[in-house]
């Protein structure tokens, strides 16, 4: 097994400085990243919804979630709208950190999610036109109605 040697820089170059600046960084507590997925999900339904979701959706309905460090899912909220429907709200980890929401539909057959993501207020208006005569269900094209639906299990 081959060692790889250490080489520490001078203690007055700038690399030394860098690596004392990550040595004393804090990353955010689980708690302050709960927090900030909240108010990022509250802020961006404001922004992004508001006819809709920004009318609907109280600030404290969010519910946040830590970063999870492998496979490096980003911090997250999501809001339960009743009828079993549910908003999840996280923030891109690539180089455009831009907001995504997805809305959550129980199937027709009691088994599982159907996930839709949300590009603007059009689609979600889209969205609930198809599903209000369902009372916020979703149907499947050649669904048969048992567990084999094209749906993601609640289990």
């Amino acid at each position: 097994m081959t060692e790889t040697p250490t080489i520490s820089p001078a203690a007055d170059s700038p690399l030394a400085l860098l690596f004392e600046i990550v040595a004393t960084t804090a990353r955010l507590t689980t708690d302050e990243e709960r927090d900030a997925a909240e108010t990022a999900a509250a802020d961006h339904i404001y922004t992004a919804y508001p006819d809709t979701l920004g009318q609907a959706v109280d600030h404290d309905a969010w519910t946040g979630h830590p970063a999870l460090r492998d496979p490096a899912v980003q911090p997250s909220a999501v809001a339960h709208l009743d009828g079993g429907l549910w908003l999840h709200h996280t923030i891109t980890a690539d180089a455009d950190y831009r907001d995504v929401l997805t809305l959550l539909v129980p199937c027709t057959c009691g088994h599982g999610y159907v996930d839709s993501l949300l590009e603007d207020e059009t689609d979600l208006l889209e969205l609930l036109e198809e599903l209000r005569p369902t009372g916020g269900h979703a149907v499947h094209s050649g669904d048969t109605g048992g567990p084999y639906c094209a749906s993601t299990p609640t289990r």
